[in-house]
């Protein structure tokens, strides 16, 4: 369910996309650096609604003495797929650190004339050094902005349509992704039905029998003690999911006392484990008796566990 979730998440993400009208504004700037004269040129965005304007500005900033430059004024910009609605004009002054710092900003609004691409030419900037009595131009880069399709009308149901079509999409395709979801989830149970189950006591009835050959003449018994140690002790961590493997011998029969389990099992797993560990650390070949009778009660109790198991699954098969 969660892969459902997350791939509906995503579709939703890029069909919402597709229906943002907000796009990045674009920007172009010179630096007379002779001077420290900068002009830029921008325009709001670079994808505008057919049925929506857009601002071009072009801002002259410079540095120091506001008298010592004299701008010329602005010509209108050569324009493409465009038609200039308003121009206004705006002087800023401003001092930060004792520096002052001045503006002029030309600013127009374009309306788009037809679908496609509109284009905005290099605007001009020429102006004259006082103190110098030199002249000086910069120019900025073309810019181009894409006209699109119009946008609803405040008042139009347009939206609504837009969003109707979105949630019967949106509809849709949650309907597929649940369908294909409960589908593979059919093909993944149907699969886990037709593999065998192998009882953890069958695993490791076999473990048991491989690791150990008791009629081996070179059988090493404090060897063989570490082998049914590590057997009987990894069996009891997966069965009962308690840290059998690196407990002591009395946590593990205290862990084992919360599971309703025969006493007599519970006796014999600590003689397992008791045995075992006297092997271990005594430092000598430890009993063969004791490592047969160890070996006969660690089979048992598998078997025992094994049979219950079986009966269990065949009783739930008549059912």
């Amino acid at each position: 369910m969660r892969c459902l979730l997350y791939y509906f998440l995503v579709l939703l993400f890029l069909i919402i996309l597709t229906f943002n009208d907000n796009v990045t504004a674009q920007d172009t700037t010179q630096v007379d650096f002779e001077t420290n004269i900068k002009v830029t040129a921008t325009v709001s965005a670079k994808e505008v609604p057919l049925n929506r304007t857009l601002k071009f500005s072009v801002i002259i900033e410079w540095t120091g003495d506001f008298k010592r430059y004299q701008i010329s004024e602005l010509e209108n910009p050569v324009i493409e797929n465009f038609e200039i609605l308003s121009t206004s004009t705006t002087d800023r002054r401003s001092s930060e650190g004792g520096v002052e710092k001045a503006a002029k900003i030309y600013d127009f609004g374009l309306k788009p004339e037809s679908l496609g691409m509109g284009y905005i030419e290099s605007a001009f900037v020429k102006y004259i050094d006082i103190e110098t009595g030199e002249g000086y131009s910069l120019i900025t880069n073309r810019l181009d902005v894409k006209v699109t399709d119009p946008v609803a009308e405040p008042g139009s149901k347009k939206w609504l349509i837009k969003w109707i079509i979105l949630a019967f999409v949106m509809a849709v395709i949650f309907i597929v992704l649940l369908s294909w979801q409960r589908k593979i989830k059919e093909q993944k149970r149907k699969e886990a039905e037709s593999l065998k189950v192998v009882p953890l006591e069958e695993e490791y009835l076999s473990m048991l029998r491989e690791s150990l050959d008791l009629n081996s003449p070179e059988i090493s018994i404090n060897e063989s003690f570490a082998k049914l140690s590590k057997i009987i002790r990894k069996y009891l961590s997966q069965k009962y999911q308690i840290p059998a493997l690196e407990s002591t011998t009395e946590e593990v029969i205290s862990n084992l006392s919360e599971f309703e389990l025969d006493q007599t099992v519970i006796n014999n797993i600590q003689e397992i484990l008791k045995v075992s560990d006297l092997a271990k650390f005594a430092g000598s070949d430890g009993n063969r008796n004791e490592l047969d009778r160890t070996y006969t009660l660690i089979e048992a109790i598998l078997e025992k566990n094994l049979s219950e198991i079986r009966s269990e699954q065949q009783s739930a098969d008549k059912k």
